[in-house]
């Protein structure tokens, strides 16, 4: 039997509480993961986790314990493979904390087992038998905080984009859009009058209060401007090991699934991939 502790990954990313937006802002962009464990400041201790859709749905928030997810699933590292691959496939958690004792002591991603375990994978599934329905596609002139709009709502993790000809042209991620976000600062002035109470006639005072806030904001910009090209694809008759090993090559989450006649069928998350497990 396999377990979380062959698997799991002992070199842990986290950010700390209390914290401030920023940090797990840059963060992202430096990394390019889909999430980190959130631990008491001074400690381990685990406290929550933050992810891309955290970031990007509360980007008005500037303290990382009012935009994380304070429900974690945690697990230990004598858990079995079986029973991750169980949670993951259920809650859709594409990593999930490893701890002894409420200590963080490592975490455990999709991409930890398509690198480690699927890519020697023997099963006789074909990626058709498991692959997704081509999801979200935008025109590829469509603004960037549109299509941020439209993935956030619709829950998306990736968009096509389509041209004039009728013709994929690329891909962008929620990776993607952290990159390209700018943190906007707003201000918003309030008036505030006194005067004396019980007073027929008096002087009037006016203050203002400004109250000064950043907001992750994304450009105007075209999608075709910042989106990945060409998209990476994959053979409808590819083994699972075949579409393991191309997702570590190229260091990506998902695959356009073509047929021999270069026509797309679908796409192949590496969530799909654990159907095979």
């Amino acid at each position: 039997m396999i377990y979380v502790r062959d698997i799991m990954n002992k070199d842990v990313v986290y950010v700390e509480v209390p914290g401030n937006r920023d940090e797990i802002f840059k963060k992202f962009i430096e990394k390019k993961v889909s999430g980190f464990p959130v631990v008491k400041k001074g400690t381990k201790q685990i406290v929550g986790i933050v992810t891309r859709e955290n970031l990007l749905k509360k980007g008005d928030e500037e303290q990382i314990a009012l935009i994380m997810n304070k429900n974690v699933i945690t697990i230990t590292p004598d858990t079995s493979l079986s029973d991750c691959i169980k949670i993951m496939r259920e809650k859709g958690y594409r990593r999930i904390p490893v701890v002894i004792d409420k200590e963080l002591v490592g975490i455990i991603t999709i991409g930890d087992i398509v690198h480690k375990l699927l890519i020697k994978s023997t099963s006789n599934l074909k990626v058709k038998d498991i692959m997704s329905p081509v999801g979200l596609i935008c025109w590829d002139n469509t603004p960037l905080n549109l299509v941020g709009r439209i993935m956030i709502i619709t829950g998306s993790h990736i968009v096509l984009s389509i041209n004039r000809n009728e013709q994929i042209n690329g891909i962008l991620s929620l990776t993607d859009l952290i990159k390209y976000s700018e943190i906007k600062i707003e201000e918003k002035k309030t008036i505030l009058k006194t005067g004396s109470e019980g007073q027929e006639w008096d002087w009037e005072t006016t203050s203002f209060l400004l109250i000064t806030k950043g907001k992750i904001t994304l450009p105007e910009i075209p999608l075709h401007q910042v989106m990945s090209t060409p998209c990476i694809t994959i053979l409808e008759n590819a083994s699972i090991s075949e579409c393991a090993m191309k997702m570590k090559k190229y260091d990506v989450d998902q695959l356009i699934v073509i047929n021999a006649k270069n026509e797309i069928q679908g796409i192949i998350f590496d969530m799909d991939l654990l159907k095979s497990l």
